[in-house]
């Protein structure tokens, strides 16, 4: 009889452990999910600000050059895949939980309004202006045209090439 309980003790134990296991592993599984999101995010709102850039680039030369804009796009496009289908493998709560993020981030961004507006506006002029001269950290060499690049960047800004 006392054998018994030890080996219901002991199944109850490994129930116990299995189940810990399970849920922890699920908790990993969402934050990595979570995670993913976050920096497939970051990488569209980085594709976003490259396509604007080359477009105000090409505009202020008073130059067209649709197949590098179409690379762009493309990469953008395929950005925005990537979180979608990020998105359908989310529970409808994770989803949730990640646009209200969204949402505060964008509320963050937006310039204030009314007598507000223009200060906002100015010190977001200021920041654009100054992006350029900052360091943004390391750089690589276009294997095209050889010139440097962002590190981060997914296409030439001399030649267009992909990288």
């Amino acid at each position: 009889m006392f054998e018994l309980d030890i080996d219901m003790l002991k199944e109850q134990g490994i129930q116990l452990f299995d189940t810990a296991k399970k849920t922890a592993q699920d908790i990993a599984d969402k934050g990595k999910n979570q995670l993913e999101l976050l920096n497939q995010q970051a990488r569209l709102s980085k594709a976003q600000r490259q396509l604007g850039a080359l477009v105000y680039s090409l505009h202020k030369a008073g130059e067209e050059n649709q197949p590098l804009v179409d690379k762009y796009i493309d990469a953008v496009a395929e950005v925005e895949k990537s979180i979608e289908e990020l998105k359908a493998n989310m529970t409808p709560e994770e989803c949730a939980a990640c646009e209200s993020e969204e949402e505060e981030q964008i509320i963050e961004d937006e310039p204030a309004t009314g007598e507000e507006a223009a200060p906002a506006e100015e010190a977001a002029e200021e920041e654009i202006e100054e992006e350029p001269i900052k360091l943004r950290g390391e750089t690589k060499i276009c294997p095209v045209c050889k010139a440097e690049v962002d590190g981060d960047a997914l296409f030439c800004n001399h030649c267009g090439a992909q990288l």
